[in-house]
């Protein structure tokens, strides 16, 4: 597609104004904006503030000239209108377009600051020359968009699963799996929680519908529940020889599930079979298995050894159907609520082995137990009440004590609720409808039975459901708006919390004192300070630098043995990289710290298991500690085995991968898709000579046409080779068996060699991550994709940040202040039946 128009040929009515024009005769209208104080696109209301946009116009006319030169030396031998690389023709494109033509020239600047353009092969020029560009174009673009500020329009917003599921443990102090009650969520930008890829079809709303049901009644309980069947799967399908996170100090192997049970009463617990006729590998030993509710056994039997095999070899299927029976129909009582139940074997230390000494490695000989596939919970058999429970207390502020108080405590109640669910207070209207739905769930069953049906109005509400910004009445299409206090609180929680407002945050709004400055900044050091803040690690990090693809990687067995899905050796590994990821850029946010560290922080969270492969010594246990590296390669998210990991293949390190993943997620700069006739790269293939991946790629990366991506990825990605593909360093190439080479030179000529230089390249352009890793937070807090129209917003909060030498706190705090954040317009028409359309796929 060409992105470029002519500007040549006559005058007429509808050519778009001189630079001289646009830039000089704009401020007269400036003046006339009516924005909020202290953001992007403020009005000048001080003459010396005219002066000073004056000044700034005068200064962009002053170097046109010259840096339009840039562009005929450098650019246009390719970017013209005979050859249009790109779909850019610079030769038919003047400085008087460049406001019109903002997203084009948004991404000459991301390309160029970048050092990706010129490409590699191509006459370049001084890096001084190129950064002046960048400087004079960024300057014209910023001062264009104050004068036609538009902050963005953010689309019908529906609640992720990892919303809804932290909202309802704030509403009602009750974990669920989002996972098992919602649909997934589509991802835009690699984040799930972006306004337009969020579906919103009838389809959609009915399992929100039976979700607020099945969330209703594991909240208050159900006395009358009928006996019911709720099956888990285990979701590790590796063998279970080691201890499993959640279960009881001593055990080995097994699962745990968090079960809501209805009611006090009698339940059942059935186990997958574990003996079948033909031989089973773990069934040769005894093993002794227990059955806990919140750790504590309620069940014990032993199964396998001697004498199950002796009766299984003589009596087939008889003795696999008694042997199995020991793990059905096992009864235990339950109060309410939320409670663990966990399946697992009792460890056998070394000293008991009768084993050889070689199975006593870990996951060997007496040590290896069965697996626990499955487990059904079934019940209730028996009812005796409904005990207090944390969801209870959460939810009932008052109880009635005769019938002529239930009505007016099922309206605290429910309004209650609602007012923090719907994130505003709620109507008289509003809270007669929920009434309604009590009194129809009263009508001849229990108060808890018309709360439960009011519950349920709540949690399917599009009130609760959606993140809506309504604007104030009477503004037409494209008007700019402020977000009003309860809008902000609204916005703000979800992004440092993806949860509701809580109470304090909620009051604030409310009284109409949070868009005050002071104010603002005091509940945003709250909220980053609050437990809750975590997810911006758990959630915006790992979203962020594309951790969820970890899952799709299976290292395999025969090259990475310690790192494949079978955790005879190491455990979850995957797990421990994504802990580690969170623990460390949590430490980086919430210590306040440079986000420069994300790069070049010293320190990191390692267990045993993690530390032994990293080569780390004198580490014993599970638990995740902080631990300060002597070794500068693992320094900063570049030395992490998660990011090493997901930037590589099952089989092999991919150089290209790990230099796409930097310029996407590091230096916001991601590279052209390869066309769609390019040949994948071979591997190393038998009976010929092994060759090492820089070998392998250098034929292919040698075409000119391949050359202008690959000379700027591959020197990243060769920086680190001396990482494996699952994060182990090497000195030697696996396959080859010669020396790592990880030298490279970088587009701007520096030559580096090692993660060490890579690093010191990066944190030598602070800017360029800064600004990156705003862009990227923007997008996660506001909902929407951030487009060319708010890159001079988050310049503008990047370089307002550098006032603090990067910290987090402010970083955050200038994100908030930003037009973007604070503002939005109203949807233009086409923008509106887009919205609407989307409502009803």
């Amino acid at each position: 597609m060409r992105l470029a128009r002519s500007s040549h040929g006559p005058r007429t009515a509808n050519r778009p104004i001189t630079m001289r024009q646009f830039l000089l005769g704009g401020l007269c209208g400036l003046a006339a904006l009516t924005f909020g104080a202290d953001t992007w696109g403020a009005a000048p209301s001080r003459s010396s503030d005219i002066a000073a946009q004056n000044q700034t116009a005068q200064a962009i006319l002053a170097q046109t000239d010259r840096q339009w030169q840039f562009l005929e030396e450098y650019c246009i031998e390719c970017h013209n209108v005979t050859d249009w690389a790109g779909g850019v023709a610079f030769d038919a494109m003047s400085p008087d377009t460049v406001p019109e033509e903002a997203a084009v020239w948004e991404e000459v600047v991301r390309r160029v600051r970048g050092r990706m353009m010129p490409p590699p092969g191509e006459p370049r020029p001084e890096i001084e020359a190129m950064d002046a560009f960048v400087a004079w174009m960024e300057s014209y673009l910023d001062h264009a968009a104050s004068q036609r500020p538009d902050p963005g329009y953010v689309v019908l917003h529906r609640l992720n699963r990892k919303e809804y599921a932290n909202a309802v443990k704030y509403l009602l102090d009750l974990d669920v799996d989002p996972v098992e009650l919602l649909p997934q969520d589509d991802v835009s930008d690699n984040f799930d929680n972006i306004a337009s890829v969020l579906q919103v079809s009838p389809s959609f709303l009915d399992q929100y519908l039976a979700a607020a049901r099945t969330v209703a009644v594991q909240a208050i309980g159900n006395p009358s529940a009928r006996p019911g069947g709720t099956p888990y799967v285990n979701p590790d399908t590796s063998p279970q020889h080691f201890h499993v996170d959640g279960l009881p100090f001593g055990t080995r192997g097994g699962m745990v599930v968090e079960h809501t049970f209805p009611a006090d009463g009698e339940y059942e617990l059935n186990i997958n079979d574990m003996a079948r006729a033909l031989w089973v590998e773990t069934m040769e030993y005894q093993h002794t298995l227990i059955a806990t509710l919140d750790g504590k056994k309620f069940y014990e039997t032993q199964i396998g050894g001697e004498e199950d095999m002796k009766a299984i070899d003589q009596q087939g299927d008889p003795a696999v159907t008694e042997i199995n029976k020991r793990l059905k129909n096992i009864r235990f009582k339950a109060t309410a609520g939320q409670h663990k139940v966990a399946v697992t074997f009792v460890a056998r230390s070394f000293a008991e082995s009768e084993a050889r000494l070689a199975s006593l490695l870990p996951g060997g000989g007496e040590e290896r137990v069965p697996k626990v596939r499955t487990i059904e919970i079934r019940g209730p058999f028996t009812t005796e009440g409904v005990s207090e429970t944390a969801s209870r207390r959460r939810i009932f502020t008052c109880y009635p004590a005769s019938e002529a108080e239930e009505a007016p405590c099922a309206r605290q109640v429910l309004g209650t609720i609602a007012r923090r669910a719907y994130r505003r207070p709620v109507t008289d209207g509003e809270l007669d409808g929920l009434m309604r739905a009590y009194e129809r769930g009263r009508q001849g069953q229990s108060f808890d039975a018309g709360i439960r049906a009011g519950l349920t109005n709540i949690l399917a509400s599009p009130a609760f459901l959606f993140r809506s910004v309504q604007p104030p009445k009477d503004l037409p299409p494209g008007a700019v708006y402020e977000l009003n206090d309860l809008q902000l609180a609204s916005r703000l929680s979800f992004f440092l919390w993806s949860n509701v407002p809580d109470d304090e945050l909620l009051g604030l709004a409310e009284q109409g004192k949070l868009s005050d400055r002071r104010v603002l900044e005091q509940q945003v050091r709250r909220m980053l300070a609050d437990e809750r803040s975590r997810t911006l690690a758990s959630n915006f990090a790992y979203q962020w630098l594309g951790l969820r693809k970890l899952d799709e990687i299976e290292p395999d067995p025969a090259v990475f043995p310690y790192a494949s899905n079978h955790r005879d050796i190491e455990g979850d590994l995957r797990g421990d990289f994504v802990r580690e990821i969170e623990l460390f850029v949590d430490s980086v946010f919430r210590e306040n710290r440079s986000v420069l560290e994300l790069l070049e922080g010293r320190h990191t969270f390692l267990n045993e298991r993690l530390a032994l492969h990293y080569g780390i010594e004198n580490l014993k246990g599970d638990r995740f500690r902080r631990v300060e590296l002597e070794d500068s390669a693992r320094w900063g998210l570049l030395g992490k085995g998660g990011v090493l990991m997901v930037s590589s293949y099952p089989n092999r390190t991919a150089p290209v991968l790990r230099g796409a993943w930097i310029l996407e997620n590091l230096l916001g700069t991601p590279p052209t898709p390869p066309p769609p006739n390019v040949e994948a790269l071979i591997d190393n293939q038998p009976g010929q000579e092994a060759r090492t991946v820089r070998e392998l790629m250098a034929a292919h990366s040698a075409e000119k046409s391949c050359f202008s991506c690959h000379g700027v990825m591959d020197p990243l990605g060769f920086a680190l080779e001396n990482f494996d593909g699952v994060g182990r360093w090497r000195d030697k190439d696996r396959f080859a068996g010669t020396p790592i080479d990880s030298s490279g030179v970088l587009p701007d000529g520096t030559e580096i060699d090692g993660p060490d230089d890579l690093r010191q390249a990066l944190v030598s352009r602070p800017d360029q991550f800064v600004q990156t890793l705003t862009q990227k937070l923007m997008t996660y807090a506001i909902g929407r994709v951030m487009e060319h129209g708010d890159m001079p917003a988050v310049r503008a909060v990047a370089r307002e940040a550098q006032a603090s030498d990067y910290r987090f706190v402010p970083l955050v705090m200038s994100i908030v202040n930003s037009p973007p954040f604070r503002m939005q317009r109203v949807p233009l028409e086409n923008e509106a039946e887009v919205q609407l359309s989307s409502r009803g796929k």
